[in-house]
């Protein structure tokens, strides 16, 4: 597993996309919130809100306990022969945990991950 911590400058309209594959996720263009996921989308979530978006749902409920970042690291520890990707995205006092793919074993920099991940929409 991989953590990315990102602390993105404040952008009123933004898309996200999957880092290894380019595939826009299903977002409103001022949101985090993940409708439908792309490429090698594996979940969403977020601390405060605790929704559950596409994805592995039913699992991160059951692991959920205290803390959105536990319920990530239990669902990672249950593939321990996959390369995950998790990313949080911090917005003030909001945490957003987004998990992805690395079947390639892509080598990306934070910064190559952010520029990926997060798109300003002009």
């Amino acid at each position: 597993m991989r953590k990315v911590v990102l602390k993105p400058k404040e952008i009123r309209k933004f898309s996200l996309y999957c880092p290894f594959t380019n595939e826009k996720l299903d977002n409103e263009d001022n949101s985090f919130e993940i409708y439908e996921g792309a490429g090698k989308y594996l979940f969403s979530l977020c601390e405060d809100c605790l929704f559950y978006d596409v994805g592995n749902n039913d699992e991160l409920e059951k692991n959920w306990e205290n803390s959105a970042i536990e319920t990530v690291e239990k669902f990672v520890e249950s593939y321990p022969d996959k390369n995950i990707l998790i990313i949080e995205v911090l917005i003030a006092s909001e945490s957003y945990f987004y998990g992805f793919l690395n079947e390639d074993n892509i080598e990306l920099s934070d910064d190559e991950i952010e520029k990926r991940f997060i798109r300003e929409n002009k």
